[in-house]
């Protein structure tokens, strides 16, 4: 549930930390669909994980649960790939190494972006209202990120080079995903689901230029009710976007990871970063033993099913 920009830096500097090894080749040779896989969710036109007849979500599911079922698609997504052709299969080796980073991040970012929403909504609001409070949340961290980070802003960003992909890439990821979503949840998506979810992810991202006479007006449309612009379907992005509500939570107020938890998180936005980042490291090393050295699948599917974002609660 963390921002568009979020899933993109966390997977370079995942990239980053990986040594000369066959996992950061494939990566560097099938870019495109790294950067995807990096979407993970985000590309579908739902969260396949939300299928699962235990009621998979961050309010009644537990960490376990939810490990648990992400370990049986990544099981699932490793038996498809033994079956593709070697160029294909490259593809989708570097696809699903952007969707494990997709996974650390977002097991670690979105509890905390859910508190932040939650906590500033009324008890009672409609869910439209809820998904443009988030959107609004996410796309601020991303932007901070992005200045704190790489000293860039959104205008500096190609956003659409970002989800690009070959036809005959996409053919092989969406292959990939409706043989693993329907292996692990018995459920049947569309050939074109992929292609569609990442014209709609490049529709979706706004970026608007400060000063923009037009701003205020967009942001109306956007956040009001006229069909063009719905809110719940755009992420706008403004250059020199300050962080005025604290999002990153620098000053380390308490926050908890799900509703009754009885006892808080002190982290701030950047530390839940840094703790994903080592998660992912060592998922993406055991995918290299596993596919380069012909190790066993265990090693890597027990580390998905442990996973802990964070380790001090």
């Amino acid at each position: 549930m963390a921002g568009f920009l979020t899933h993109y830096l966390f997977g370079m500097e995942s990239c980053d930390m990986l040594s000369d090894n066959y996992i950061h080749e494939v990566i560097k040779k099938n870019n495109h669909a790294f950067l995807l896989g990096l979407q993970g969710n985000n590309l579908l036109s739902f969260n396949p994980h939300t299928l699962s007849k235990r009621g998979l979500s961050y309010r009644t599911a537990s960490l376990t649960l939810r490990n648990q079922e992400y370990a049986a698609f990544f099981n699932n997504m490793l038996d498809t790939l033994s079956g593709m052709a070697d160029q294909e299969r490259d593809v989708c080796i570097a696809y699903m190494a952007g969707y494990l980073c997709f996974f650390a991040i977002d097991q670690s970012a979105s509890p905390y972006i859910l508190f932040r929403v939650w906590q500033d909504l009324p008890a009672k609001c409609s869910s439209s209202r809820m998904t443009c409070h988030r959107r609004k949340v996410e796309t601020t961290i991303d932007t901070v990120l992005l200045r704190s980070r790489c000293h860039m802003e959104p205008s500096q960003l190609n956003f659409e080079a970002l989800t690009f992909v070959s036809r005959k890439d996409l053919s092989a990821i969406a292959y990939l995903m409706r043989q693993t979503i329907q292996t692990t949840y018995k459920y049947r998506i569309s050939a074109n689901e992929i292609s569609t979810g990442v014209r709609n992810m490049q529709r979706q991202n706004i970026h608007l230029r400060p000063n923009n006479r037009f701003y205020h007006l967009l942001r109306y449309r956007i956040e009001g009710t006229l069909p063009i612009l719905p809110a719940q379907k755009k992420k706008v992005y403004q250059d020199y976007l300050s962080d005025e509500h604290n999002y990153m939570n620098t000053d380390k107020k308490p926050w908890y990871t799900y509703p009754g938890c009885p006892e808080a998180s002190y982290l701030s936005f950047e530390e839940i970063f840094e703790q994903a980042l080592q998660n992912s490291h060592q998922l993406l090393e055991n995918l290299d033993s596993c596919l380069a050295w012909g190790m066993d699948r265990e090693e890597l599917i027990n580390s998905i099913i442990h996973l802990i974002p964070y380790p001090s609660i």
